[in-house]
Parts: C-alpha cells; sequence; structure tokens
C-alpha cells in the first residue's frame, strides 16, 4: 500500500469515529433536550469543518514525510470535556510509543530516541549527538564527581606547599580576659577550678601546696568571689606571707582583720586595695611586728600625712616597699628615706603626688631648703628614740645604704633632669635595679653619669624617656656589661648602633628585651644583631656589609618589638634559629608578620594580626 494512502485511511478512520461518536451523542441529546435542535446543528458543521481541516493536514504531512512511517494523532474539535472510552474508539498508543525514532510529544520539534549508557533509560537527543549519550541524571552526576576529584587534587597540591604555622587556642575567662589554652588542663587544675566556683561551701583548704593555693587564689580573684569571709580560707597563725590579688570586695574592717588572724606575718602583697584607709594601713604596722615586705597597690585614700606615720611606726625593719597608684607625697618620702633606713627596694608608680621635691630627698640636700625639711624629720625621729641610737641624738643625713633596688615609674608631675642626675651620683653604684621610665627630661648627660656611677647594674628600664639619643646609649653600652633586662621601649632616637653595642657586651647574660614602637631609627640591621650579624653602618647609600658574627643572644627569652614594622619573618626567622631560648615575641602592629612567621615547641607569639580569637 502506498504511504500516503496509508496516512489518508488513518486520518479518515479516526475522524470516521469520532464522526460516528458525535452523532450518537446528538441523538441522545436530542432525545433529552428537543428545545435546542439548532444549537446542536451549528456545533455539528463546526466540528466537520474543524475535521476536514484536520485531514487535509494530515494528508499534506503524508506528502512530505515520504516512504516514511510517522504516527499522527489528530483530536476532534468537538463538544467539551468527553471519556476516552466515549470519545473515540481508538486506543492511543504508550506515550513513549515511536515508530521512526519519534515520539508523539516531540514530532514537530524533532529528535530522536537513545539509551543512556550508564543506566540504560530511554531520552530524547536533539542537536548533534555526543560522544556518549547520558541522560540528564546522569550528567549531574557525572559533573559532581568531576569537580570532587578536581577539588581532591587542589587539596593534595595545597598540602606540598608551606602550610601556616598553628594558632593557639584562646578562651574567655569569667572574669573578661583571655588567656592562651597550650594544653589540656591537668587534674589539679580542674580541681582547683570546681573548688574556686564553689568557695562559699568551702570551710577549710586543708593540706594543700604552696604552689596551688596561690594558683587557687589567683582564680579565686580573677572570679572576683574574693571578699572578707573568703579570705579567711588563705590566712592562718602560721603564715609568714599573704598574698590576696583583689581587695576590691574586701573593706577597711576586713583588712585591719589581718594582722589578728596572722600575727606572723613578714610579707604582704595587696592588690587594688582601694578599701584601706590610714587606720587600717597604721594598724597593720602595729599589729604586725615582724612585717618586713609591704606592696600596696591601688591604696588612693591613704593620705601623704597616713603614709608618713606608717613608716615612722614600721621604722628600721621594712625592708622593701611597694606602691602603686596612691596619694605618695614629700611628708611620706621624708618619712621613709629618716626612718626606714634598711630598705633594700623601694618602687613607686603612678603616684600622684610624687614631685621633684620627692625625688631630691634621695640625694645629698645641697640647698638650704632642703637640709632644713630633712633636718626636721631627723628629730622627730631623735625624740622617738627608734633604731640603734639614744633618745634625743640627731644624726645628720645619710643615703640608703642598703637600697638595690629603685623603681620610680612613670610619674604624674614633671622631673627634672639635674635632680635624677644627683641621685644616680648618690646611689649608683649600689643599685643592681634601676628603672625611671616616664622620666622624660632624662637627656644625654644623665647616661654619662650612668656610665661614670651605676656600675653594677643589671636591669634598666628606661621606657617614654625620648630625648636620649642613639648614640649616647651606645655609649653607655659600650662601657657596661652583664645586663639582664633591658626596656628602651618608646626610646625614639634608637639606632642600630646602640642595640649592636647592647649585645655586644651583655648578649651572653640578656634574657628580657623590649623595642617597642622603636620604629623611627630602627631598621632590620639592628634586629638581626639579635642574632650576632654586625652590619657596619654605611652613610654613602651602599648597601650594608656584614662586618662581624657574634653569638647574639643566645639567652634571651622574652623579646618586644611591638610596632618596629622592620620586623618581618624573615628578621624573625634569623632571630629564633639563634636565640634558642625565645619563649615569647610580642609582635603588636607587625604588618609583615604573618601565619608563616617560624615556629617550634614552646615559642608563642602575642599579638599577631593573623591570630584571630
Amino acid at each position: 500500500m502506498d504511504p500516503n494512502d496509508r496516512a489518508r485511511g488513518n486520518a479518515a478512520g479516526r475522524a470516521g469515529g469520532r464522526s460516528k461518536g458525535a452523532d450518537e451523542e446528538g441523538a441522545e441529546t436530542e432525545n433529552a433536550e428537543p428545545d435546542h435542535e439548532e444549537t446542536q446543528d451549528v456545533e455539528e458543521e463546526t466540528a466537520d469543518s474543524a475535521l476536514a481541516a484536520d485531514m487535509q493536514h494530515a494528508e499534506d504531512q503524508a506528502q512530505e514525510a515520504g516512504p516514511s512511517t510517522v504516527t499522527v494523532q489528530i483530536k476532534a474539535k468537538g463538544k467539551g470535556k468527553r471519556k476516552k472510552d466515549e470519545e473515540s474508539d481508538y486506543e492511543p498508543e504508550d506515550e513513549m510509543t515511536v515508530r521512526g525514532g519519534l515520539n508523539r510529544s516531540s514530532a514537530r520539534k524533532g529528535g530522536r530516541m537513545h539509551d543512556c549508557d550508564m543506566c540504560g533509560k530511554r531520552f530524547l537527543v536533539r542537536g548533534e549527538m555526543p560522544d556518549q549519550l547520558l541522560c540528564a541524571a546522569c550528567r549531574r552526576s557525572k559533573d559532581k564527581a568531576s569537580a570532587a576529584d578536581a577539588a581532591s587534587v587542589a587539596r593534595r597540591a595545597r598540602t606540598v606547599q608551606k602550610k601556616p604555622a598553628a594558632r593557639h587556642k584562646m578562651r574567655k575567662t569569667e572574669g573578661g580576659l583571655l588567656e592562651f589554652e597550650a594544653e589540656l588542663p591537668t587534674l589539679q587544675n580542674l580541681c582547683v577550678r570546681a573548688i574556686a566556683r564553689h568557695l562559699d561551701q568551702v570551710d577549710s583548704f586543708g593540706e594543700v601546696s604552696g604552689p596551688s593555693l596561690d594558683r587557687l587564689n589567683r582564680i579565686i580573684s580573677k572570679l572576683r568571689v574574693l571578699d572578707a569571709q573568703t579570705m579567711r580560707l588563705f590566712m592562718g597563725a602560721d603564715r609568714t606571707s599573704v598574698t590576696l590579688y583583689d581587695c576590691t570586695r574586701i573593706d577597711a574592717a576586713g583588712l585591719r582583720r589581718i594582722s589578728d588572724e596572722c600575727p606572723m606575718l613578714e610579707r604582704l602583697d595587696l592588690q587594688f586595695c582601694g578599701r584601706m584607709d590610714g587606720a587600717s594601713l597604721l594598724a597593720l604596722a602595729q599589729g604586725l611586728p615582724k612585717l618586713q615586705h609591704v606592696r600596696l597597690d591601688g591604696a588612693f585614700l591613704v593620705r601623704d600625712t597616713e603614709w608618713a606615720a606608717f613608716f615612722r611606726e614600721a621604722g628600721g625593719r621594712l625592708r622593701s616597699f611597694s606602691a602603686a597608684f596612691a596619694g605618695f607625697g614629700p611628708q611620706a618620702m621624708r618619712a621613709l628615706v629618716t626612718h626606714c633606713v634598711n630598705i633594700e627596694s623601694l618602687r613607686l608608680a603612678e603616684c600622684s603626688d610624687f614631685d621633684d621635691d620627692c625625688l631630691a630627698m634621695l640625694a645629698v640636700p645641697i640647698t638650704e631648703y632642703e637640709e632644713a625639711e630633712q633636718e626636721a624629720e631627723r628629730k622627730l625621729r631623735a625624740e622617738t628614740g627608734k633604731g640603734k641610737h639614744a633618745v634625743g641624738t640627731v644624726l645628720s643625713w645619710q643615703p640608703l645604704a642598703q637600697l638595690r633596688v629603685l623603681e620610680l615609674q612613670r610619674p604624674h608631675k614633671p622631673m627634672v633632669c639635674t635632680t635624677a642626675r644627683r641621685v644616680v651620683r648618690a646611689l649608683g653604684a649600689q643599685l643592681r635595679v634601676l628603672d625611671m621610665s616616664g622620666f622624660r627630661d632624662l637627656d644625654d648627660g644623665f647616661m654619662g653619669d650612668m656610665g661614670d656611677h651605676a656600675t653594677s647594674l643589671q636591669e634598666l628600664a628606661l621606657a617614654s624617656c625620648d630625648s636620649i639619643t642613639g648614640d649616647a646609649m651606645a655609649a653607655f653600652f659600650a662601657r657596661r656589661n652583664g645586663f639582664t633586662r633591658v626596656d628602651l621601649g618608646r626610646c625614639y632616637m634608637l639606632t642600630d648602633n646602640a642595640v649592636q653595642e647592647l649585645v655586644r657586651h651583655s648578649g651572653a647574660t640578656l634574657r628580657h628585651l623590649s623595642l617597642n614602637s622603636v620604629d623611627d631609627s630602627l631598621t632590620q640591621n639592628g634586629l638581626l644583631a639579635l642574632a650576632g650579624q654586625m652590619f657596619e653602618q654605611c652613610t654613602s647609600g651602599k648597601e650594608p656589609r656584614l662586618a662581624e658574627q657574634t653569638l647574639g643572644c643566645v639567652g634571651l627569652e622574652v623579646l618586644d618589638v611591638s610596632w618596629v614594622r622592620s620586623t618581618t619573618d624573615n628578621v624573625l626567622e634569623t632571630v629564633v634559629s639563634q636565640c634558642k631560648r625565645l619563649a615569647s615575641i610580642s609582635v603588636y602592629g607587625c604588618g609583615s608578620v604573618s601565619a608563616f612567621a617560624p615556629v617550634r615547641p614552646g615559642l608563642k607569639y602575642v599579638g599577631r594580626e593573623c591570630d584571630t580569637l
């Protein structure tokens, strides 16, 4: 049979079936609704016209298709919705029935049906034939697998590169402080923390070692639970030393009770004791006959005259005294110099009333005013009869012959460089530790007197003394050696030559060095001097040449190079490789120090920008 005849026969059959169904339905409708005969005639004529148009379209397609066979479904445009069994006696093929490679839904769009190479499912392919026939689901799976393989290759490539240093884990404590958590806490530390959290339920610590008791004291103070009731846990009749790190919740009455509970006390350290008054301070001096070492930080309620009364009561038994953020003034200083002649360590920091006259009392009086003021205090001492001399014996001025540590940090009032030079001439030969941080008027003449008289210094702190030149410091360090701690932070005129002289003469003994914010004249050559590389100073624009190689600071443990922007990873790698004992490096504000800075067990960086909390 001719293909065109076959196509016309199929179309006619379908059309005849639909026409027959339409006639039967029209007959049923005529019997049921005789009033609508005219409307039904119009609908039948419309259906016949549409059917003729569809048949003509099918004949045209058959002529164009040639010998191939195409199955076409023609939908009669008859009356609205009908059931399939009533609409036509033609039974449609399955949705995926294909003749000649085309399915019914895509007969006019084109395409061919193929089996998927992976899952075997049939799918339609349009356009050019790909190398591998994959359905949409298999194609997505293959793309994901390819992406995973590429990511794995990239990860393996990154592992070959240098890995950044491991970051220290940090935690925020209950008091808002940040602590490095280098390792898991021990069982003992966990027990100490548990006791600190439930301190109100503890009656006594029992037999606790000294280090464990001090650690427990620190944790309790950080949690701000130390008060007049809980402080009794650290007291005892046999205690010779008491340290309370946070006394903000202990009132004056609680502080006075220390002398009742610890009558054998020799060392007393009270920090943040802002509620201490003059009466409680005098009660401690009277109730503790063996008290020798005193540290009081934050006792701002104690007046100058009350400090003087305390020194008159303590007298010659006082060996060390430290006060910070207190109203320590001329009367207190005069009483200390006159009565506490055996004092070995004196530390005064941030004292609001400490002025140049107080500083002059440490030196030989040179004016009539100074002599008259000290003469009155010496007469008062003679009247009390304390000391080895008889009552009424007025002694002449005597220096503090036993003084070894002198720390006068950051005074609130201006100091005169001439007065500081007088003190160095009087006490410099016997001092081991000198801290004059914040004395901005010190100049090169002061460093000259230091080189002449301070022959036994081991620790020196001149932070924020920005009037001293680098040449004066270099000359001083070239004359003195054996320093273990040096703080030159914010000495902006410090040069590479000064650091080189310090390393040459004190590199073997130096343990702590601070170069904080020395960024104006200090270069990488000065930092490399810590590793023993001494570069010559070139002023003609030439590249510096390595002139000498020494051992460097082999014993250095703590280094502060914060805000020294010449500090880089390469410089630190050279320093760390030579300074085997380095345990802490402060690098605040050093943007060139990255996560690739040299690391080793026991070494930590403080303030590195790449570290996150």
